[in-house]
């Protein structure tokens, strides 16, 4: 076991901090972190517009004041969930730009405008037997998390040449010092933004010249997003990301933030995309999607990586006096999902005794997760919740307020439980042996 922890932080620990540290992951990870709050809002106007209860449906389609509340919401929706992947452009976009040092809003700008000129703006449309190119014609999907993949890349795209053009003194207009320095600032950017959309506009062109058409959003879908889709959303992702998030914990390496980023960028699209099913009244559960960040969230970090809230109950459980202290200061934050306390307190890093506890009980509860929903026991998750929701009602508001999602939650609570009472009834051995051995020098 010593051998492996040393391979673990001398070999593997620094490569992961490597991953982690890359400005492409550090863009993605603060610009989604950013737009929480907005995802969070579509969800509950989602959910207030969308509850399946006959009687409040009835409410909000035949009364003035239901219909008002559906309005409000529906116009949330818009303006959040329907432009969602414009929004990571934007925001992402803008990240990446502060990566590397630069200030003002170039990268937002850039990336947004790179990304509209990759969309179609001219589609034929058909009504009854005549056809006829609309002009500005655009599909919401374009904007919506249908686009998101194609949304990122662009942005990282954009910003990244954009900088490195930027950093070309001869395409630098110098001002005199005269003029102010923001203007004399829009300046200096000129070329490296003018030649940025220039070759964006070249791409697009090539891209419908060579396809027949074909946009580089549907040529990325093609390509990344749909066999992306078959990776992910499976049981062995259920299973996966959670346990290589607690592997990377026990070695004091923030796996959170380290696959986070990886894994929010690949499962986000589904989670928007269950929240639009939800929107339009679909009641077949099988046609939404079941991993999703949420999913994880609700059902497997509950009380944050690892299902520490399971752990804490299980130290309560064995003996409250010996934990009394940790309990103390972990009880009440573990119920936040914060469990920096429990995992270094305990600790968890590098215990070889929780090891084994604290990396089967993310692939039991994944696995055990992903079964329940897609055997339809469950219902799916269609809401994003704030992160520091309690556990059980948090799983609860995921899955439109359904009583299977926090039913799902209790009984996972109750397995990790379960799985981290022997373990910790063996380290308190242990520890108790030390100290009689203590005792006897």
């Amino acid at each position: 076991m010593e051998k492996f922890i040393q391979f673990m932080d001398t070999r593997v620990g620094p490569i992961a901090m490597k991953i982690g540290n890359l400005k492409y992951i550090k863009a993605i990870s603060m610009g989604m972190m950013s737009l929480i709050g907005i995802i969070i809002i579509a969800s509950l106007a989602n959910l207030v517009q969308s509850l399946q209860i006959d009687a409040y449906q009835n409410f909000l389609m035949t009364t003035p004041v239901g219909q008002a509340i559906w309005n409000v919401c529906q116009n949330i929706t818009w303006g959040t969930l329907n432009m969602y992947g414009l929004l990571v452009c934007l925001s992402v976009g803008q990240s990446l730009w502060r990566e590397y040092g630069n200030k003002g809003h170039e990268g937002a700008a850039v990336a947004v405008a790179a990304y509209l000129i990759t969309v179609p703006w001219m589609p034929v449309i058909t009504l009854g037997e005549v056809s006829e190119a609309a002009y500005g014609w655009i599909n919401y999907s374009s904007f919506s998390a249908t686009s998101l993949f194609t949304c990122m890349i662009v942005a990282l795209l954009s910003v990244e040449l954009l900088n490195r053009l930027n950093k070309v003194e001869r395409l630098k207009v110098k001002m005199p010092s005269s003029v102010p320095s923001a203007v004399s600032a829009s300046f200096s950017t000129l070329f490296p933004i003018a030649l940025t959309i220039i070759c964006f506009g070249i791409i697009t062109f090539a891209v419908t010249s060579l396809t027949g058409g074909q946009s580089l959003n549907d040529l990325i879908n093609t390509i990344v997003a749909a066999p992306l889709k078959g990776f992910t959303n499976n049981i062995f992702a259920a299973i996966a990301i959670p346990t290589l998030v607690s592997f990377l914990w026990f070695f004091g390496i923030h796996g959170t933030n380290i696959i986070g980023p990886i894994a929010g960028a690949a499962l986000a699209p589904y989670g928007i995309e269950n929240i639009e099913l939800y929107a339009q009244g679909v009641s077949d559960w099988s046609q939404y999607n079941i991993v999703t960040p949420e999913f994880i969230a609700a059902f497997v970090y509950m009380g944050g990586a690892g299902c520490t809230i399971a752990l804490l109950i299980a130290m309560f459980i064995s003996n409250r006096k010996r934990h009394k202290v940790l309990l103390s200061l972990a009880g009440p934050t573990g119920l936040f999902n914060i469990n920096e306390p429990v995992i270094f307190g305990l600790p968890i890093v590098l215990n070889p005794v929780i090891f084994i506890p604290f990396i089967c009980v993310p692939a039991v509860l994944g696995a055990i997760s992903y079964i329940a929903l897609s055997s339809g026991l469950v219902h799916p998750v269609v809401a994003t919740v704030p992160w520091t929701t309690p556990p059980v009602l948090r799983a609860f508001f995921a899955t439109g307020m359904h009583w299977s999602g926090a039913a799902l939650a209790l009984f996972n609570i109750g397995i990790a439980t379960m799985i981290y009472f022997p373990f910790i009834k063996l380290m308190e051995h242990q520890e108790a042996k030390l100290v009689l051995e203590e005792e006897g020098k």
